[in-house]
């Protein structure tokens, strides 16, 4: 490589690259104020690196994640800590009859009821509710009987981050 300076990446105590350099186009030797400047270059690549490698985990995680909630029969719904609906699955909007795109962003309350007051109640009391039977109409007017629990959701602190709901259709 013809290399004049290496310096390593390091993040966390591990080696994660080199900064690798030639000569100057100058000719000049490298001095220590150039070495203090390149080892500050270097530790600020290395978290460069790993926040763009946390990032592409994330992005993978997350859509893992959207294929599995998009695929399941149960239908989904979660509400944020501002108390509105972020998450409302394809087969949410099948066992309840509303759209995604209208639920997202509103109210638990614009759900059919028990739903939304039991999403509701779980996002404020963070109390998980189990088992609530009732009953939707589908698109052919049919009653299809269905179970709902609702979870809080916690941060890693344990603070409140609002509440998830889970349906299933019990006519199958």
């Amino acid at each position: 490589l013809r290399a004049q300076v290496v310096v390593p990446l390091i993040e966390e105590d591990e080696i994660i690259g080199f900064l690798v350099l030639g000569a100057k186009r100058s000719g000049d030797p490298y001095f220590s104020n150039d070495a203090d400047l390149l080892t500050t270059l270097a530790n600020q690549a290395a978290v460069a690196v790993r926040n763009a490698q946390t990032h592409a985990r994330v992005v993978q995680v997350n859509e893992e994640m959207r294929k599995v909630l998009e695929t399941i029969e149960s239908g989904v719904v979660a509400v944020g800590p501002r108390g509105r609906i972020t998450l409302f699955n394809r087969a949410a909007e099948q066992l309840t009859g509303a759209s995604a795109q209208a639920a997202r962003g509103q109210s638990p309350e614009c759900l059919p009821s028990p739903l939304g007051s039991a999403l509701q109640a779980t996002a404020v009391d963070g109390q998980p509710r189990s088992q609530l039977e009732f009953s939707l109409p589908d698109a052919a007017g049919q009653l299809v009987p269905l179970m709902c629990s609702t979870s809080p959701l916690r941060g890693p602190d344990g603070a409140p981050l609002g509440a998830v709901a889970v349906l299933a259709d019990m006519s199958r």
